[in-house]
């Protein structure tokens, strides 16, 4: 089984914070970190769980790179969208389940 180095942009990082800040406005601090090292930890397994993903057939996942991978998370409610490059994990992008269309 190969390992990745996994690589989030900045552009995710903030995407990642917009999503806890979310959550503290419905709910507790406590919860929006609980939630983000949730999802963070979740996207770190694509160390070594992204050759077992299947690459994307869904356009809106392919937008962003021609061989895109789906990372479905937390209880399907989160597709975190990548690509490997080399010895790497690039992630594109986090986009909520509803949005990821054929």
């Amino acid at each position: 089984m190969k390992h990745y180095r996994v690589s989030v942009s900045k552009t995710v990082l903030a995407e990642i914070e917009e999503i806890a800040d979310f959550i503290i406005s419905i709910s507790t601090p406590e919860h929006a970190v609980r939630y983000k090292n949730q999802l963070i930890s979740e996207i770190a397994t694509l160390s070594y769980m992204a050759d077992t993903i299947n690459y994307s057939q869904w356009k809106t996942a392919k937008r962003f790179h021609p061989k895109a991978k789906r990372l479905i998370t937390q209880n399907r409610k989160w597709n975190v969208i990548f690509h490997i490059d080399g010895d790497d994990v690039i992630v594109d992008k986090i986009l909520p389940s509803k949005l990821v269309k054929g």
